[in-house]
């Protein structure tokens, strides 16, 4: 009897699961009563006023590992002033500097890091990522061709943050939303602003720009006392013995 040696050849398939990066881009809209602009000089008002109305533009870019949720297009509006020159006294105007958001999620390190610019010096601030008490309350809709479900906060400032956001896309993130939150979010509606997608795109893969070698980090606190410094008046006499004085106000939407 011959015997025969046999010789089994398994293939065993290596399957790569190549990163996807999805980028998000928002519109920002603020929501203020009438009392909030009384805080606004009144020969500035009403330019400010359409100005700070007007939509803002956010991007989010998540690749799986980072999460960087930015501002698009941030300029300062000067606004001149309507107020007589007189011999010893001229009024420059008013420059309106609107917040701008960086904001980067590392979700390995399960932290955040916020960039903040003051007196034209950038520093950044890490935290440990927050987690915030969210309420389920089973309402949907569709937004853009999405599945969309619905969660609320309750903020102790009395206001109320709802979320829309979907599961139809395998990334659970948002704009600076809660990473409780178990889906993409597209909207975000308060007392305060709205804030919703208006493009989704996907990507390969597209690296997110690490924070700098330099980068100058601060606690909080220190970052509060900065910008309580730069909200101080300024002044100085130039060479021709002219005065020249400066202030700044941090302007709250607190309706």
């Amino acid at each position: 009897m011959k015997s025969y040696l046999l010789f089994f050849s398994l293939l065993i398939p290596i399957l790569s699961v190549a990163q996807k990066t999805i980028k998000v881009s928002y519109e920002q809209k603020f929501i203020y009563n009438d009392s909030f602009f009384n805080q606004i000089p009144e020969d500035s008002r009403e330019e400010l006023k359409s100005f700070m109305t007007a939509p803002t533009y956010l991007q989010l870019t998540n690749n799986g590992d980072l999460s960087l949720y930015e501002s698009v297009n941030t300029k300062e509006k000067v606004i001149a002033s309507n107020e007589k020159s007189t011999a010893t006294h001229q009024n420059l105007g008013m420059i309106f500097k609107p917040f701008k958001v960086w904001f980067l999620k590392d979700f390995k390190k399960e932290s955040s890091i916020t960039s903040t610019t003051v007196s034209n010096e950038e520093y950044f601030v890490e935290a440990p990522f927050e987690k915030e008490v969210l309420h389920y309350d089973g309402k949907t809709k569709i937004i853009d061709g999405y599945n969309c479900l619905s969660a609320y906060a309750l903020r102790s400032n009395k206001d109320t943050i709802q979320y829309w956001y979907t599961q139809d896309i395998a990334v659970i993130d948002g704009p600076m939303t809660p990473i409780d939150i178990p889906g993409l979010v597209l909207s975000m509606e308060s007392n305060k602003k709205v804030v919703y997608a208006t493009k989704i795109e996907f990507f390969d893969d597209m690296p997110i720009a690490p924070v700098p070698n330099n980068a100058l980090f601060i606690s909080k606190k220190e970052l509060d006392i900065l910008q309580a410094k730069y909200l101080e008046p300024q002044s100085y006499v130039d060479d021709a013995g002219v005065k020249h004085e400066s202030y700044s106000v941090r302007i709250k939407n607190d309706n």
